[in-house]
């Protein structure tokens, strides 16, 4: 074997990893097997890999095994690889710091958090710069393990471009639903909206990658992300409001976003949304100055 060889399986209980190995070695495919704590990772040659997968596809497809899919990983989704999602943690980190340096923390949290009345009247940005603002380090460290467990696995599936996008977009848009939702003078700050919109995404993308949404396998990722949200929807000043809006945002746009997704191939698609996604918060900061 090289010494390079690359991951075929990642993740594999061991009784699944003994009848892949079996299946390889019928074919002749030298393997070689790495563990991590309870799980098993299968690694072979590059020049093997395509007729690898090919033959265990082949042998699942012959022997009616359900679930394959849950198996095959063509790479990974570790959250600390995503180099965006921790450019957005700090980001959120400075800019908290920042308000605490400079006396400003109230003053910024009146001019830009998302408040249903001045919503209702037209200051539409609020509802994407609320999501940059927290009210204490507490409220800060929640939402950063949120973006960390939620927000970087997304991106890491979807492109560092579209992947801040959809994220930003289902937190307005939960933002926004929010406000719609109240006629006073409710005010809401903080990123947990876009987590929650994360939580709905991943949720969305589990049930896409099955052929019938309504089978088991495929409702119980919703059953999972709906009791999420009421775990992480609790505390006294939590907007349990702005969390389901961004949970449903994402859950139901993330039906259309992975399969529309999945067919655009163009090199400038992550550049295009990117530039898209810096321009929005831009000028979103811009009209909060000039109003």
């Amino acid at each position: 074997m090289t010494r390079n060889p690359e991951i075929l399986f990642h993740g594999l209980a061991a009784k699944k990893a003994d009848l892949i190995l079996l299946v390889l070695a019928s074919q002749h495919i030298e393997t070689r097997v790495e563990k991590e704590g309870r799980l098993f990772h299968i690694l072979v040659d590059p020049g093997d890999r395509e007729k690898a997968m090919v033959m265990v596809q082949a042998y699942y497809r012959e022997n009616r095994f359900p679930n394959l899919g849950r198996a095959i990983q063509d790479f990974s989704i570790s959250p600390f690889t995503s180099v965006p999602a921790f450019m957005i943690m700090v980001l959120l980190t400075a800019i908290h710091l920042l308000c605490l340096h400079y006396p400003i923390h109230e003053a910024m949290v009146l001019r830009y958090g998302s408040s249903s009345l001045f919503i209702r009247q037209g200051e539409n940005y609020r509802a994407i710069t609320a999501l940059f603002l927290h009210a204490d380090a507490g409220h800060l460290l929640g939402n950063l393990a949120g973006i960390l467990i939620f927000g970087a696995p997304f991106i890491r599936l979807a492109g560092f471009g579209t992947g801040p996008f959809m994220l930003l977009l289902t937190g307005t848009l939960g933002n926004l639903m929010t406000a719609g939702l109240y006629r006073t003078a409710h005010l809401s700050i903080g990123a947990s909206t876009s987590v929650m919109g994360a939580a709905g995404l991943l949720t969305a993308f589990q049930m896409t990658r099955k052929p019938k949404y309504l089978s088991l396998d495929t409702v119980i990722p919703l059953i999972a992300g709906a009791t999420l949200v009421g775990l992480l929807s609790q505390g006294e000043r939590t907007d349990v409001s702005a969390h389901i809006f961004g949970f449903l945002n994402g859950f139901l746009l993330g039906f259309v976003f992975f399969p529309l997704n999945r067919t655009i191939t163009s090199p400038l698609k992550e550049p295009l949304a990117l530039l898209i996604t810096i321009l929005i918060l831009i000028s979103s900061v811009l009209s909060g100055i000039f109003r």
